[in-house]
């Protein structure tokens, strides 16, 4: 079996990986930032489009053992889609618990957006098929 390697990542792949990222449009539910609320116990997640969301820490299996002084260290990951603390090894996907509380709803407006948006493969499939006559009329009964 041959041998795998890890391709090197230093300072300038990172640049690039940041410039990357930046220029990919965000999800609305992406996380701009995250705070918790000890008051409340409440854990405020503020997303891309706008929504302010208060999730109860005491619902959220991962966290609800966990110290006040704990979850006050949540930091949002890189990718704007996740929820990390470090400190007690817990990260937690932001659309699986917007999922978790909203239900099927999240899941909609995420395929909508994922099927809105335009790549080099889906334009290629649509010049295909364009080709092809496109998709078959419905015949009118």
């Amino acid at each position: 079996m041959a041998k795998s390697t890890i391709a090197p990542y230093g300072e300038a792949e990172h640049r690039v990986a940041i410039a990357r990222g930046s220029q990919t449009k965000m999800s609305p539910t992406a996380v701009l930032h995250a705070r918790y609320d000890p008051v409340f116990g409440n854990l405020i997640l503020d997303l891309n489009n706008g929504a302010h969301v208060a999730l109860p820490v005491g619902e959220i299996r991962e966290l609800r053992e966990h110290s006040a002084a704990e979850l006050a260290k949540v930091e949002v990951s890189p990718a704007r889609d996740g929820l990390l603390w470090r400190s007690i090894d817990v990260g937690i996907s932001a659309p699986g618990l917007l999922t978790d509380f909203f239900g099927s709803a999240v899941h909609a407006k995420l395929g909508t957006i994922g099927g809105s948006r335009s790549t080099p493969a889906k334009v290629l499939s649509a010049r295909v098929n364009g080709a092809k006559g496109g998709r078959p009329r419905v015949k009118a009964s």
